[in-house]
């Protein structure tokens, strides 16, 4: 097990919120956030080497969680900023790692690195067929980790569709809060199928990893391993009107994880039931 301070980047992000509550009572965390995060001593610029490399150096952590990244349309809207900061930035930090005589690194990846077209659950050795800037960056990122690594011993850990408090976003939470006047838009009932992992869970498997004593390089999916359609997310929310519920066209589009991996390397499974609470 890892001992000593855990480094996180990105920790204003929602993933960042949820890691530092549930690092709270045990792990001592430095918590560092973009470059215009409000607290100056706490801002790290990833895309800047030099003041990555002083900054892990001096803070000389046992490990480091990278969460700082560029995320949904603004990947689209910006590539070259994407690119420099989920790729440049992992690798300035991987650098100040290796130089700082980091023990580990835990890269926080994205299940869209697989793409959506199979019919099944997908393991670490399945390939890839990343859509998007924002799931090429990342797996353009996790090369970059797996080819340089070195000493460094490195989880990267492919996240799924992510739900719970502070995720807005997310599909159920949009479902929870819809009203006929903010109705929820369904691509589909049937075809759309995902993965759906409560944020204190994923946060869970975070800190596993960061407190693995692990070598190398290694991949691991987190996800609930339960494919959950849109019409089996509809059952599980009874109470949501069905007068704020707008469905759309059927699409084939399917994303859930084979979590055998991470159950068996990190001794990890969620805890939050699924389906989840309506509100």
């Amino acid at each position: 097990m890892t001992r000593g301070p855990v480094l996180v980047t990105g920790s204003g992000g929602r993933l960042g919120r949820a890691l530092q509550r549930l690092g709270a009572s045990g792990t001592p965390m430095f918590a560092m956030t973009g470059s215009r995060g409000d607290d100056p001593e706490r801002r790290l610029d990833v895309t800047d080497p030099q003041s990555t490399l002083a900054t892990i150096s001096a803070i000389k952590p046992a490990a480091i969680v990278h969460l700082a990244s560029i995320v949904g349309r603004e990947c689209e809207n910006d590539p070259a900023t994407a690119a420099r900061v989920n790729v440049g930035g992992t690798a300035a930090i991987l650098a100040a790692a290796q130089a700082a005589e980091v023990a580990r690194l835990v890269f926080i990846s994205t299940a869209a690195v697989y793409g959506d077209r199979r019919r099944r659950p997908v393991s670490e050795q399945d390939s890839t067929d990343p859509t998007g800037v924002y799931a090429t960056t990342k797996l353009t990122a996790e090369e970059v980790l797996a080819s340089s690594a070195g000493d460094v011993a490195v989880d990267v850990l492919r996240v799924f569709n992510v739900y719970g408090p502070g995720m807005p976003d997310s599909l159920v939470t949009r479902l929870q809060t819809a009203s006929a006047g903010a109705p929820a838009h369904l691509t589909g009932l049937d075809g759309f199928v995902r993965d759906y992992v409560h944020v204190d869970d994923v946060a869970r498997a975070i800190l596993s990893a960061a407190e693995s004593d692990s070598a190398g390089f290694r991949v691991l999916n987190v996800g609930s391993g339960i494919p959950t359609s849109n019409r089996d997310l509809l059952d599980s929310l009874p109470q949501v009107p069905r007068e704020a519920v707008v469905i759309g066209p059927e699409v084939d589009s399917y994303s859930c994880a084979d979590i055998t991996a991470i159950s068996s390397d990190l001794g990890w499974s969620p805890r939050e039931p699924w389906p989840p609470a309506d509100r």
